[in-house]
């Protein structure tokens, strides 16, 4: 690095809960290595680790590595300047422990399927004699039978215990679920194969039972890298997180912990770190990765006095300042990150539906092996074939692949949509979206920029249409009223922010009438037309006729001149639109906003049904009104008057600069400022609920074939294991089949996301 950092900070206690779970093996930590590039580099970082940490896992793809360390032996700074100095630049990576403790039950899981897989292939060895009907030396067949009981036992009992542990947990819970025939045929499987090893008579199920351990633990894996999937932006976002902050002081820079941030603190981020906290750029313009936070592949750049987001990368080659706003749990990372966890708590309701079946099933698939076995002892068939049918009947039957059919589908679905900017919090929402028939817009914020913009110029005193904004920017500049936005100037243009040039003195802010001040030696007055104290022609009442709100610049004695301000379309509203429509849709809009206003946009737009100064309740009882009528309907909005309609619509999808209210009722949150993810969005639904009726209808007419074949003795227990797997496996791989990215077009773009601000 080029200066050397002061890595004491991270010995701090308070920060120990962010850097690792802590535990009686001592405290894990992960950290990104920027300086790692070949098999050499992974040799220099185990090399300076060694010794002084334990479980060293250097990933050279990702440019990480994972250790644990004891404190009270070396202190977590000693590492990182050692690993500093080695020029492998570390960074410490926040850690999240649901995240931590997922990659350790994986790296267990994948060592129980290893297990189990040696363990089936060398039990299927033993086991030669009885699958070509060989019946070799009494004494050699007793050895066999013995080497298998040792060879199977681990393969089942520790490969396969958490099958055991979640089949008795259902029952201590009195709940049947799949658990229950799963861990039921294992230990009737082994028990009886054991049973009849001591007996020294009897067939075996060995075999069977390593084999079906093996196919589960591959089918759950897989399943679990699947979920895993769709909550990597959560565990991303978590590990996005800075933990310390570079905070100027006088002239100098202290590291600190980011909990000691406070609002208004100025604070340097260097190349390649995240910010600490939400924050108004300084200085200089900055380029960000916002990729994790708005969905927005390409680095954005942002102008000095711009928002920029916690979570966002200095991708520059310079550090950057910014003055913080928003800082912990109150900026937009940890707002999204917040959403993200609830939407993987919540359970679909068609998720909820596919788990009752599952439960109804499994009692039906106990009772179907109970009569099996029953069957076969009245035919005379013994219990050698009865416990087989058995068998063959709990393995074959097992309701994974209906259990999976719907989450399995969803989770892929949310991962794809996050990825192109659209945030799932209500997955169960999805299902519901690809069925929409009837799309309600609100206005301001939605259809429109939340931003207002100068539309027309109306110059009254002789003067240029450009020194009339010149001499508005300067009176309005340091206001934080939605106003004031509408006449700032980027700051690398001529006329600069400060009133290209203008300096405004002696600035009075007068609430509801406007801004009085003085530029050289002449008073100005800037405010709304209704409070100009000096006439005005009968032109400047002609610019509100289409809704926009009309701001008058006056010196002492005259109006100089008449500024409209209108919201602007959002670029991709006109394409949206008219693919909703192409797609069939009924477009709405329903706006608290005044009539002209609504009905100029309705026109551009081409939308014919449209409604003005809709209160919340006039919204509700719009969507009411169409939901009797059968419609399926898709509520967008932003202010905290839309967050009625949206809690009460069939699927709702807020902007990310709404309020926080709204935000909170929304089935989706649209990171990209931008409406052009819908489109893609109903596109991914529609895929969602054709992979949830293609698994249902495989995992049902699976189960339709085999159990018939299973009770009648026609399948062998380990052909019962092997096809429920595949069966398992066809569902998560179906539901996985999403294809790629789709490429973005103008109505697909995603824009860099805003942060929520409440729209009134």
């Amino acid at each position: 690095m080029s200066q050397p950092r002061d890595w004491t900070v991270f010995d701090r206690p308070e920060l120990r809960p962010a850097l690792g779970a802590e535990g009686r093996d001592g405290c894990e930590v992960l950290l990104a290595l920027d300086g790692i590039h070949c098999a050499n580099c992974v040799a220099r970082a185990e090399r300076v680790l060694g010794g002084k940490a334990a479980d060293v896992h250097v990933n050279l793809t990702a440019r990480t590595v994972g250790f644990r360390f004891r404190p009270q032996q070396v202190r977590l700074s000693e590492l990182l300047r050692e690993l500093d100095r080695a020029g492998l630049e570390p960074r410490v990576l926040a850690h999240e422990e649901p995240a931590a403790r997922a990659a350790r039950e994986r790296r267990l899981a994948f060592a129980r399927i290893g297990v189990a897989s040696i363990c089936a292939m060398q039990v299927m060895m033993l086991a030669w004699p009885s699958y070509f009907g060989v019946r070799p030396d009494h004494a050699i067949e007793q050895l066999l039978r013995w080497a298998q009981l040792a060879v199977a036992a681990p393969g089942v009992l520790w490969a396969g215990w958490p099958l055991f542990a979640a089949g008795w947990r259902a029952v201590r819970s009195g709940a049947l679920d799949m658990n229950v025939p799963v861990a039921l045929a294992l230990a009737a499987a082994f028990g009886a194969s054991a049973l009849r090893t001591l007996a020294g008579s009897g067939d075996l199920y060995f075999d069977t039972a390593t084999m079906f351990v093996w196919f589960l633990g591959v089918g759950r894996y897989l399943e679990g890298r699947t979920r895993a999937r769709a909550g990597e932006r959560l565990r991303l976002l978590a590990g996005r997180r800075a933990l310390t902050a570079q905070r100027r002081s006088g002239g100098a820079l202290e590291t600190i912990p980011i909990g000691s941030l406070q609002p208004g603190d100025t604070v340097v981020v260097a190349p390649g770190d995240a910010l600490p906290a939400d924050g108004e750029l300084l200085e200089v313009a900055a380029e960000l990765d916002e990729s994790l936070l708005t969905g927005e592949s390409h680095p954005v750049t942002r102008q000095p006095g711009q928002a920029v987001l916690a979570g966002s990368v200095n991708g520059g080659d310079a550090p950057l300042a910014l003055r913080v706003t928003h800082r912990g749990a109150d900026t937009t990372l940890a707002q999204i990150t917040r959403l993200l966890d609830l939407a993987q708590t919540r359970k679909p309701k068609v998720q909820q539906l596919a788990d009752r079946a599952a439960g109804h099933f499994v009692a039906a698939i106990l009772v179907f092996a109970a009569a099996g076995l029953l069957l076969a002892l009245l035919r005379g068939a013994g219990a050698d074939a009865g416990l087989s049918i058995a068998l063959a009947v709990l393995v074959a039957s097992c309701p994974c692949a209906l259990s999976l059919a719907v989450p399995a589908a969803l989770a892929a679905a949310t991962s794809r949509l996050a990825r192109g900017g659209v945030l799932v919090t209500n997955a169960g929402a999805l299902p519901a979206l690809a069925a929409v028939d009837t799309v309600l817009f609100d206005k301001t914020g939605t259809l429109t920029v939340p931003r207002l913009q100068v539309g027309r110029t109306l110059c009254l005193a002789g003067l240029a249409p450009q020194e009339c904004l010149r001499i508005a920017a300067a009176l309005e500049h340091g206001s934080r009223h939605p106003i004031a936005a509408a006449f700032t100037v980027p700051l690398t243009a001529p006329s600069a922010g400060d009133g290209g040039g203008l300096q405004a003195h002696d600035l009075r802010h007068l609430p509801g009438a406007g801004i009085s001040g003085r530029i050289g030696d002449t008073a100005y007055w800037i405010g709304a037309a209704a409070q100009a104290g000096v006439p005005l022609p009968p032109e400047a009442a002609g610019l509100a006729d289409d809704g926009s709100t009309v701001i008058v610049l006056t010196d002492t004695v005259r109006a100089l001149a008449c500024f409209a301000l209108q919201a602007q379309l959002r670029p991709e509203a006109r394409e949206l639109v008219g693919e909703l429509q192409r797609r069939g849709m009924n477009i709405e809009i329903y706006s608290g906003d005044a009539a002209e206003a609504v009905a100029a946009v309705a026109r551009q737009l081409g939308i014919e049904r449209y409604a003005a100064r809709q209160s919340a309740q006039a919204k509700l009882q719009r969507l009411q009104q169409l939901q009797q009528q059968g419609a399926t309907v898709l509520a967008v909005g932003d202010g905290l008057n839309d967050a009625p309609l949206l809690a009460a619509a069939d699927v709702s999808a807020a902007m990310p600069q709404g309020a926080a209210l709204t935000q909170a009722r929304a089935d989706l949150l649209l990171l990209g400022d931008s409406l052009g993810a819908l489109a893609p969005a109903l596109d991914v639904a529609q895929a969602a609920r054709r992979r949830i009726a293609e698994n249902l209808a495989w995992a049902l007419g699976y189960n339709l074939v085999v159990l018939p074949l299973a009770m009648s003795g026609h399948l062998a227990p380990w052909l019962a294991a092997a096809g429920m797997s595949m069966s398992s496996l066809l569902v998560v791989g179906n539901a996985l089949r999403f294809g790629g990215r789709r490429r973005a077009g103008p109505a697909a773009r995603i824009e860099p996301a805003a942060r929520p601000a409440e729209v009134l």
